[in-house]
């Protein structure tokens, strides 16, 4: 049988309770958040999505000024 408390906290209170969380309750705690969040209630901000435009458009102009994930990746690798 599940429980449930209603408490009444402000926004600032679940801060500073996830905030004492341990890491791993902190990512358990985003999955919670992540599944129940609503796809269709997420709001994108026009500016963003004017500047992920702006940004696919400069890369369509000029797809050779930029690597590959595999060109990036094997770098990446070259570094270490």
């Amino acid at each position: 049988m599940d429980a449930k408390i209603n408490i009444s906290l402000s926004f600032k209170q679940v801060i500073d309770i996830v905030k004492q969380l341990s890491p791993v309750e902190k990512q358990q705690l985003s999955e919670v958040l992540w599944t129940e969040q609503n796809i269709d209630e997420i709001v994108i901000p026009e500016k963003q999505k004017q500047l992920v435009r702006e940004r696919i458009k400069k890369y369509e102009e000029s797809t050779d000024s930029y690597l590959s994930w595999n060109d990036i990746d094997r770098k990446m690798k070259a570094r270490k």
